[in-house]
């Protein structure tokens, strides 16, 4: 018997879908050839830039996540409960506020294409779309669950529940897009001064013979400069893509979810200056020109992996019930 319903449960999950509103189809459609465009346009990112080849992951965990959440989704559109209401203003006030950021998203996102097929430049059109796009689709989906399967209007509250299942594949888009230019460059120049500064503060502390200037630390068998990539703001966009798509396939507590994606943050940054720290030990151990080539790749991927590392165990920790197994979901004692 159990059997028979696991062989059933797909099928009924995809006749499900046959039954959806027009605008919960239309929304899906929509979606998918933004996303398509979307694709079209990252890729030529993903391919020169090493440190966004993650982005051809976003379209795959994307679409995962929300099969993953497809019968919460079908869930909510079912027919709402009798006597499920809000008041006008509530109703009003968010249609008002999707609306707008419908508009806006979608202005934004038809402006840059048209730039970018006027200029063939992927620069600001790529971050900006991917921008317009994000919030045009996160709109778009909560204007797609107007009414229930049946027809019927689906209360604010349900609406919002809905639209909160997409926060992740609409917003994971805009880590796989570079800021622009001037943006990212204040951003790293920012991260370079404090990496460069502890890294300096360690290495005086412990009785090295170092000097800084600049960016650039000077010891008696020559210097190390920290570069933009020593920045971490290359590891940290993969960091967040990687903390982002944890949180929201593994936690359920949206209080859970920020805490996870604060400390891939945190993590990244954390473990990038571990990296520019055992980089510069090595050079002035060893003379500047050792860093370069296996040693310097070696210790980029050591930032990802102790990253990934740190947040399992986090969400492990997360997932921990101190109520015991026979105390749990009774009556009085949900």
């Amino acid at each position: 018997m159990d059997d028979s319903k696991k062989t059933d449960a797909p099928v009924g999950r995809f006749a499900a879908f046959k039954r959806l509103p027009f605008y919960a189809k239309l929304f899906a459609v929509a979606f998918l050839a933004m996303s398509a465009s979307e694709y079209f346009l990252l890729s030529y990112v993903w391919d020169t830039r090493l440190d966004y080849t993650f982005g051809y992951l976003v379209p795959i965990f994307s679409l995962y996540v929300i099969y993953d959440r497809s019968d919460k989704m079908l869930g909510i559109l079912r027919p709402a409960s009798i006597g499920e209401t809000e008041g006008v203003f509530a109703r009003g006030f968010a249609d008002l506020f999707f609306g707008s950021m419908l508009f806006c998203g979608l202005v934004f996102y038809l402006f840059f294409a048209w730039f970018f097929y006027m200029t063939q430049n992927r620069g600001a059109p790529a971050f900006s779309m991917t921008f317009g796009f994000s919030f045009a689709s996160y709109a778009m989906a909560y204007f797609a669950s107007a009414r229930s399967v049946d027809g019927s209007p689906l209360p604010l509250k349900s609406r919002l529940q809905f639209t909160a299942l997409f926060t992740f594949p609409c917003f994971i888009w805009i880590l796989s897009a570079p800021p622009i230019g001037t943006v990212e460059e204040k951003i790293s120049l920012f991260l370079l001064g404090i990496v460069a500064n502890v890294v300096y503060a360690i290495m005086d502390a412990l009785g090295y013979v170092v000097q800084l200037r600049g960016n650039v630390i000077d010891f008696p068998g020559g210097s190390v400069g920290v570069a933009e990539a020593c920045s971490g703001i290359r590891s940290l966009m993969a960091c967040l893509f990687a903390g982002s798509f944890l949180a929201a396939i593994m936690l359920d507590k949206l209080w859970k979810k920020i805490a996870l994606v604060i400390l891939s943050m945190f993590f990244a940054f954390f473990n990038n200056i571990l990296r520019a720290l055992f980089l510069s030990f090595w050079a002035y151990e060893n003379g500047s020109e050792s860093i370069s080539g296996f040693v310097h790749d070696a210790a980029g991927y050591f930032v990802l992996g102790t990253t990934i590392i740190g947040l399992l165990l986090f969400v492990a920790l997360f997932q921990l019930n101190p109520v015991p197994e026979e105390f749990r979901e009774k009556s009085g004692n949900p």
